[in-house]
């Protein structure tokens, strides 16, 4: 029975996580990783991340190397390469997660925890989109999950594989994976009254192959290729991205208790367990296993780690998520009644992911939208000359348009965020001179915001719209964000 169960969830994962991967428009920060990986192919550099022309290392890079490797192997970039490595990493945390709960209590255990990390709608969202939030969970729960498996009588050869999992963590976002793997693990050393039983020389012996690997890519990026006209240094970006933003923020300044209202949003559906659980704990406490303990302490410190941080957005609190669900299945596992009732909220929000992934994303973006868009300007052009002829303009137009109309990354796209709190036709001539001479064979690409004002100075060129997806229709939204395009006559 259990191996059914099994596979009905290996199956249902692939069939949420996979199916459709490729169906939705690009969606925001996505274009980053297009655009970095498609310029390292341009270049035929991959030691040296650049974003619209600029050096950019904020990342490390492996997040960039895997959409790289599967692009190469199927012969181009496309929204499915881009995001595979994403589904693959959601993939993987389910089988952690799975395996955490087996070597805490059970593989019944195991199993619900695992279903219920799959029916949480942002833990489904963002195994969906091109990140490295998804590879940093996939990599932390699969630490963890090595941890438990390990840790009673783990050997010298255990303890390296243990440190080259986060040292590949570490090399898809940054230092935040080793640490929330530590601070995870931290409570349990604790409760187990095992905390100084892993300080041997053993121990400093395994860490050595992990700080080699996770070195090297910033080593090779320091001396290698283009080093000396790369701007940034790999390791500087670690500090500045992982230590002074936490310490010193320079963005995503967010209220402290930001994250008490986007961690429930994470958390759902299993918020309306998770309270429950929450505020019964004290009079559990007591009757409590070590293990049931550290799923507790572990989301709580883990929960303070990120408060704490002075930098704060939505998607940081994604680390925490599976603690909690951890936590909240302990609670259900101990009633017949509850683990019933989550087994058919399992049932319910595995078919409503379904119909949103797979059935609504693929209607809404439908019949139009940017990706159609390509195709009707892409036709339009080549009536006056082939495309490779036109010098292209864009002209503060999304930049996933990089991505649907193959553009290389020499083309630059003017973006002066002034246009969208002041637009004046006087202000717009002066920053985008291109309006005033006007060459005949420039293309020039913006959105929908900026049409009127455009239409103006534009008056002798042909205009080409994206046209509204079938659920825009639908609903009469209109997108301002919407690409245009201003073809001479």
């Amino acid at each position: 029975m259990d191996k059914l169960k099994a596979l009905i969830l290996w199956t249902s994962t692939i069939i949420l996580l996979f199916s459709t991967l490729g169906f939705r428009e690009m969606w925001t920060q996505e274009h980053r990783w297009y655009d970095i990986v498609s310029t390292m192919f341009y270049y035929h550099d991959f030691l040296h991340p650049k974003l619209d022309g600029v050096d950019y290392y904020d990342k490390p890079l492996l997040s960039y190397w895997l959409i790289a490797i599967f692009s190469y192997v199927s012969g181009h970039i496309n929204l499915w390469t881009l995001r595979l490595p994403s589904a693959l990493a959601g993939l993987l945390s389910v089988w952690s997660i799975y395996r955490i709960g087996f070597y805490l209590k059970d593989a019944c255990f195991g199993l619900l925890a695992a279903g219920m990390l799959l029916t949480s709608y942002y833990f489904v969202f963002w195994a969906h989109i091109s990140n490295a939030d998804m590879l940093n969970l996939g990599g932390t729960l699969f630490a963890l999950s090595w941890y438990f498996e390990k840790r009673n009588h783990a050997s010298l050869y255990d303890e390296m594989i243990f440190f080259l999992i986060l040292a590949v963590t570490a090399l898809c976002k940054g230092l935040v994976g080793p640490v929330v793997v530590i601070l995870a693990i931290f409570p349990d050393l604790i409760l187990q009254k095992t905390f100084f039983k892993y300080f041997k020389r053993s121990f400093f012996v395994a860490l050595i192959p992990a700080i080699g690997i996770y070195t090297l890519p910033f080593y090779l990026s320091l001396h290698w290729g283009d080093a000396a006209h790369y701007t940034e240094n790999g390791f500087m970006e670690v500090y500045r991205e992982n230590i002074l933003r936490y310490f010193k923020p320079f963005d995503h300044e967010e209220p402290f208790y930001v994250y008490f209202f986007y961690f429930p949003l994470y958390l759902f559906p299993w918020v309306f367990f998770f309270v429950p659980a929450l505020f019964t704990l004290k009079s559990r406490w007591q009757t409590l296993s070590l293990h049931s303990k550290w799923m507790f302490w572990a989301t709580v410190i883990l929960f303070l780690f990120f408060t704490l941080s002075g930098s704060r957005r939505s998607y940081y609190i994604l680390p925490v998520v599976p603690f909690a669900i951890l936590f909240t299945a302990d609670w259900i596992f101990a009633s017949r009644h509850r683990l019933s009732a989550a087994k058919q909220w399992i049932k319910i929000t595995f078919l409503s992911l379904i119909f949103l992934f797979v059935v609504f994303f693929p209607i809404y973006y439908s019949k139009g939208g940017v990706n159609t868009f390509g195709q009707v300007l892409l036709a339009e052009t080549n009536k006056i000359k082939p495309w490779k002829e036109w010098h292209i303009v864009l002209l503060d137009a999304e930049y996933k348009l990089n991505y649907y109309l193959h553009l290389p990354p020499t083309v630059q796209n003017f973006d002066p965020h002034m246009l969208r709190e002041s637009q004046t036709k006087e202000i717009m001539l002066e920053h985008w001179p291109i309006l005033v001479s006007q060459p005949r064979d420039t293309l020039i690409i913006s959105r929908k915001l900026h049409e009127p004002l455009l239409r103006e100075v534009l008056t002798t060129y042909k205009i080409v719209e994206a046209s509204p997806t079938y659920m825009e229709k639908l609903f009469n939204i209109v997108d301002p964000n919407s690409p245009i395009a201003f073809i001479p006559r």
